[in-house]
């Protein structure tokens, strides 16, 4: 199981592929990771920024991209998409890479 900061460090290590290579403008990884309290089976919460064009096939190739390459189920959110009832929550403990 990985941990907030292998996850953070390969984020950091990877932004500027991700950002070449499917539009990323932003990205922050969140939920029971951050908090510490993740277990085995626990998925990756990350919120993303992307560029518009071709947003879908982006963002689903990059869901992929991350989910082979963290080894874990992804769950990819674009943050301007999220409810706002549930963004309060979230902002308040993203880590932004």
């Amino acid at each position: 199981m990985k941990d907030k900061n292998e996850i953070i460090t390969f984020l950091k290590a990877h932004k500027e592929e991700m950002q070449k290579k499917y539009g990323l403008r932003k990205i922050g990884v969140f939920g029971s990771y951050v908090r510490g309290d993740a277990k085995k089976d626990s998925d990756i919460d990350i919120a993303v920024e992307m560029n518009e064009e071709h947003i879908f096939r982006n963002f689903f190739a990059l869901e992929q991209y991350l989910r082979e390459n963290l080894k874990t189920n992804v769950d990819l959110g674009i943050e301007s998409s999220i409810k706002p009832y549930v963004k309060k929550h979230i902002l308040e403990e993203i880590i932004y890479v």
